[in-house]
């Protein structure tokens, strides 16, 4: 078992004080400071080489070329804007070799004068490239370059350019990292991309970063961060790190994966600009909801603009950068929902069945600007700015559910008929057999994400600073917003006969007694609900790193940085429910038609809540009436804030001797949570006297238990990586790292029920530890020539500290100080603690190249491909052992392959994405309730032509065989919930002046 060196500072979740600051955990960092200030104090001016190495077709610097002095042994890398600087060189005549991955080497003899700076460029280029003029250089560079990170990565990580596969459906930066290896997308309702599960890690124990430093969440008060608002075209590269090195964030279980932005310095002419314009539609001849077909063509666009400046004398010194997009991303989605017996034996009754239609149009406005200016040939100045607002005014959702009681007879409350079969189910009209048809809409969603990034570099001689301050924040506002709301509208004592027998995915369903459910006089409403949700989510952050090379014969490096981020989170709602007082039905609305009615012609009445409510007010006050203690309630309950603060340093070594590299060091960080809440009074108010005085039994019940907790944790993590190039096109990878899953920032939020019975009260506990993983990877890379690699990698986790909860954690005290006012005296504290181990182990298998080499034809071919196979044991926080397929969210096998091909101004490409069947809910006592997901494998398809250099014309499409999302309960023909999104085509053109 692995020592983590966790120590939890605060264990009681009641003490309501901060220990003593984080710098404590720092002194490490400090010492070794004070090393590098004395080493750059004593090195000697010795001469340094200098320069930038570009391609010269594409004009791009680029970066991660490897610039050599092989009589010496010095190797240098160049930095993101094409830059390479070699140290400590010898005044003399030198022969230098350049090589990059794709391009012709260039070896030359260079003479470096004594004591000086002398710049030489390096121009690349390779056959490839002259063999057509309208080939797209630009994609194939992208993968070069990917693979050259790739290569020279000093830790286990893959990475992607984001043009790897052409022009994806949304332009959107979660599209691309679906397609890493290990990575399967987890699918909202609309199909998008919501979280990520990496290596069988679910979304929340990952982490997305941006140029290194966390994004902001969605949920405010989860830590899943979702990409799909933000567009790939604003980014260069996507990376998916996998053993976690000292001086990156070690907060993820299963992966990291960093969205790395471009340096306007890395081109080699002087403007340049870029453009895309599409029209995303959904084609008459592809099944689409009867709402979507009504709004079938939509508009996006990006326009890129880049120029470099000479300022203050400088020659090319200022660059920067502007992004805009514009997206309507229109979905249309058909769900049907079933529940069975709870049994897995057969056959088992239908007792609860659903269909749902969506509509929603999600509209998304990006801006991004980055300028990076070098100030002098030794320092750097950068800032980046993001703005992404996401919004969403037009969803709409109507459901139907026909449910009954899960009794089988002919009389009293049994709603099933007996007789049933696997394929038949019939209901009798019981009081309980009921039909609701649920309208929702129109939704309102706004995320608007800001981020600021200012950075600096230096370079003094053999010392290498760096450091930023960044700010992000998202502000979401979503709900009903002023519009719309969920309405309910319901009719009982109906009976039907459900009839799969030709359609399993729609069924004949008809009506057979009770009142006619086709007829909207029969309905009654029930209630009306409307909210406003607010959540603020700000991460300030600011860090540095100081880089020292050693004077010493061979490449070794000490380095070492600190940082300090604070993360703050509230969400706030303002929530109104009402309950109908009228005795007649409400109006239908005809003209909304369903794709359930289409396809089974079952014509069940809809309703448009905006025909009986607008400002959040009844348009007949006399039908409704309001619950004000629900209204007075909520602005306590739904209004809760959280911050937590970290303060990390870290110390690491990395040299490389002879074909052999190692990196090693350790990162500690100190967490520190402070939360605030109310919860609801020991003893609560009557039903009767909430009617009566809504406002003071609020007050009552929560204005005087406002509770703030404090906790805090600090944990160590090392890790060791080591490599060695076994051929020149070889290379082996071993590596050892540790890292860590924060628990939701909601763990640490006050909490409390209390059950008088038992005389205990369960409490959250913000000083919760994080999960923890110790990771060992082994891979084997084969790198060949022009632009391809093929990898094979085996990984074993080890994960500890489980989140249990229930954990006696005392007898709370006596007296006003016992941190409950008073309450509670001689109860037991229950609360959730840190337990149990699983181990996750798997294969990777990477390929992927472009086969230029081939004659004729077949050189235009390019094709990868990934496989990702895990299991898992142990007894994950419980008191028995679990396995593979009984541990929810788990998904076992993913994939991907992509086949391309260009021949002279035509290209075109197939995308496949597999993500096999696994366990979404397991409950071991009742496996009738489980609950999978099949298989899930969708297909994109895209061509394009290029007219000329500055002019392409494509045509891409998305889920080409309109793939379901479907899950099952137990038994595979009992499906469980289906749902249909569409086919789309999108229409385009871009180019590049």
């Amino acid at each position: 078992m692995t020592d983590f060196l966790i120590q939890p500072d605060n264990p009681s979740p009641n003490v309501n004080h901060y220990s003593a600051r984080s710098l404590r955990c720092l002194r490490p960092l400090f010492c070794y400071l004070s090393l590098f200030c004395v080493l750059s104090l004593s090195a000697a001016h010795a001469a340094t080489l200098t320069g930038n190495v570009s391609n010269v077709a594409t004009r791009n610097l680029l970066e991660g070329a490897r610039v050599e002095v092989p009589a010496l042994g010095l190797t240098a890398l160049t930095d993101n804007t094409g830059r390479y600087v070699l140290a400590a060189i010898p005044a003399g005549a030198h022969e230098v070799v350049v090589t990059y991955v794709g391009l012709d080497s260039v070896r030359t003899t260079v003479i470096v004068a004594d004591s000086a700076s002398t710049t030489r460029d390096f121009d690349l280029t390779s056959v490839v490239y002259k063999l057509d003029a309208f080939k797209v250089t630009g994609e194939r560079e992208g993968g070069a370059a990917a693979i050259t990170a790739q290569r020279n990565a000093e830790n286990v990580k893959n990475i992607v350019a984001m043009d790897s596969f052409g022009n994806l459906p949304n332009m959107n930066a979660a599209e691309v990292a679906i397609r890493l290896p290990g990575v399967a997308g987890n699918l909202s309702d609309e199909n998008l991309v919501d979280g990520f599960t990496i290596r069988g890690i679910r979304p929340g124990l990952n982490t997305v970063t941006l140029d290194g430093s966390p994004l902001t969440s969605q949920g405010a008060l989860n830590r899943a961060t979702n990409m799909n608002n933000l567009t790939g075209a604003m980014f260069d590269q996507m990376e998916l790190t996998k053993g976690h090195t000292p001086d990156k964030e070690a907060g993820s279980i299963g992966g990291t994966i960093n969205l790395k932005s471009r340096s306007p310095l890395s081109m080699s002419e002087r403007r340049r600009l870029t453009y895309s314009a599409g029209v995303r539609y959904a084609p008459p001849f592809t099944e689409q909801t009867p709402t979507r077909e009504k709004h079938r063509a939509h508009p996006l666009f990006n326009i890129g603009w880049q120029e470099l400046f000479d300022v203050n004398g400088g020659e090319r010194n200022l660059g920067v950068s502007l992004n805009v997009f514009y997206s309507e991303n229109a979905v249309g989605g058909f769900r049907t929902t079933r529940d069975f017996e709870n049994t897995t034996a057969q056959p088992a009754y239908l007792w609860d069945y659903r269909t749902w239609d969506n509509y929603n149009n999600r509209k998304q406005a990006s801006v991004s600007l980055k300028a990076d200016y070098r100030l002098s040939p030794s320092t750097k100045l950068s800032i980046n700015t993001v703005a992404s607002d996401a919004i969403e005014t037009f969803r709409r959702q109507y459901e139907t559910r026909a449910f009954t009681t899960q009794q089988v007879g002919t009389t009293g409350t049994a709603g099933i008929l007996p007789g049933y079969t696997d394929q038949i189910t019939q209901v009798r009209a019981a009081a309980g057999s009921t039909i609701d048809q649920t309208s929702t809409g129109p939704g309102n969603f706004h995320n608007r994400m800001r981020r600021l990034d200012l950075g600096a570099e230096h370079v003094f001689g053999a010392l290498q600073v760096d450091y930023n301050a960044i700010y992000t924040q998202s502000n979401i506002n979503g709900g009903g917003g002023g519009r719309g709301g969920i309405l309910v509208n319901r009719i009982t004592a109906v009976g039907w006969r459900l009839d799969r027998t030709d359609s399993d995915l729609h069924p004949r369903f008809t009506q057979t007694e009770g009142p006619d459910f086709t007829n909207p006089a029969n309905y009654r409403p029930t209630t009306y609900n409307n909210s406003i949700l607010q959540n603020d989510d700000q991460i300030k952050e600011v860090r540095a790193n100081l880089r020292y090379t050693l004077p010493v014969s061979f490449p070794l490096s000490l380095k070492s940085g600190a940082v300090w981020r604070e993360h703050y989170a509230n969400a706030e709602s303002v929530a109104r429910r009402w309950n109908y007082a009228g005795t007649t039905a409400l109006p239908a609305d005809p003209s909304i038609i369903t794709f359930d009615s289409v396809k089974t012609g079952r014509r069940i009445p809809q309703w448009e809540p905006v025909q009986f409510f607008a400002d959040r007010q009844p348009v007949t006050p006399a039908l409704w009436r309001e619950d004000l203690y629900f209204f007075e309630q909520n602005k306590y309950t739904a209004n809760r804030a959280v911050t937590e603060t970290v303060t990390a340093g870290y110390a690491m070594a990395s040299g490389r001797f002879g074909r052999t590299g190692l990196v090693a060091g350790v990162r500690t960080e100190r967490t520190e949570t402070s939360s605030w809440g109310w919860v609801r009074t020991r003893t609560g108010s009557t039903v009767a006297q909430q009617t009566a005085d809504p406002v003071g039994s609020a007050t009552r019940d929560y204005a005087g238990t406002r509770r703030d907790l404090s906790g805090s944790y600090t944990k160590s993590f090392p890790s060791a990586h080591l490599t060695h190039d076994l051929t020149s096109n070889l290379k082996a990878r071993l590596s050892w790292s540790t890292s860590f899953g924060r628990p939701p920032l909601n763990n640490a939020l006050p909490n409390e029920t209390i059950s008088e019975a038992n005389q205990t009260l369960t409490v959250n506990n913000p000083s919760l530890l994080p999960q923890t993983a110790a990771t060992w990877d082994a891979t084997l890379e084969y790198y060949f020539e022009p632009v391809g690699t093929l990898s094979v990698g085996w990984f074993n986790k080890t994960i500890e500290d489980y989140i249990v909860t229930g954990t006696n954690a005392g007898t709370i005290g006596t007296g006003s100080d016992n941190g409950y006012n008073g309450e509670y005296p001689g109860f037991t504290r229950l609360t959730s603690s840190n337990a149990g181990t699983a181990k996750v182990q798997g294969w990777e298998f990477n390929y992927q190249q472009q086969f230029t080499f081939l004659p004729g034809l077949f050189k235009g071919f390019g094709a990868s491909a990934n496989y990702t196979l895990v299991s898992t044991s142990g007894d994950f926080g419980g008191t028995t052992s679990r396995s593979t397929n009984e541990v929810p969210g788990f998904i076992p096998r993913t994939g991907n392959a992509t086949l391309s091909w260009r021949y002279r101004k035509f290209s075109t490409r197939v995308l496949y994405n597999f993500t096999g069947s696994y366990i979404t809910a397991f409950t071991a006592a009742t496996p009738g309730r489980n609950l999978y997901r099949f298989d899930y494998a969708s297909v994109n398809a895209g061509m394009a032509y290029q007219i000329r250099p500055d002019v392409q014309l494509t045509l891409d499409a998305a889920n080409l065989t309109n793939e379901p999302q479907a899950f099952y309960r137990s038994v595979r023909s009992q499906m469980q919930n289906t749902i249909l999104n569409g086919t789309t085509l999108t229409f385009g053109v871009n180019g590049r002046f």
